[in-house]
């Protein structure tokens, strides 16, 4: 749970930064832009609130998958498989990779809506200046590592088990 620290620290800090910012910005703010970095929406400084919430929802439900992995297996899917499909001895093997791998999902989803709150924070206070991309392909990539990583390991926790017990040698009665 100690990547739960760093993702709070991250929100922590995009609520610092609308707080401090909120008096200086103008009445709209651009919240969408194309390609080229031009603004294609706008809306009230309030917007980035609304953005803060969404971040702590997410990351909320990101760092409760394990919870709700211990207490109903069946509703956490691991690629093709549920937890619920592993026998409860890999399962204790698991929810350890399950618990690390959604701590760094939290962390990446948090310092993402961090850049781009400031990136929108800056983009309204210096017209003109456009987003960087860079976040967002930086989540993208972070996250589908992140994942694969995970799921591979979670996968290969599964397969030891099921393996160790087929070589077992059956008892005869």
């Amino acid at each position: 749970m100690k990547l739960a620290w760093v993702a709070l620290v991250l929100i922590g800090y995009t609520a610092f930064a609308i707080h401090r910012v909120m008096p200086r910005l103008p009445e709209r703010i651009p919240t969408g832009f194309n390609f080229q970095g031009y603004p294609t929406a706008w809306s009230s400084p309030e917007t980035l609130w609304l953005l803060l919430a969404v971040q702590v929802a997410v990351t909320a439900l990101l760092l409760a998958v394990p919870a709700i992995g211990r207490r109903a297996p069946k509703l956490v899917s691991l690629g093709r498989k549920r937890l619920s499909d592993y026998p409860p001895e890999a399962r204790e093997r698991i929810l350890p990779l399950l618990e690390d791998m959604s701590g760094w999902m939290a962390v990446l989803f948090c310092l993402f809506f961090s850049l781009l709150i400031r990136d929108l924070i800056r983009a309204a206070l210096n017209p003109g200046e456009r987003p960087s991309l860079w976040p967002l392909l930086a989540f993208a990539a972070g996250m589908i590592g992140v994942i694969l990583y995970y799921l591979r390991c979670i996968h290969r926790v599964g397969k030891e088990r099921i393996l160790s017990s087929a070589s077992r040698p059956v008892p005869r009665g």
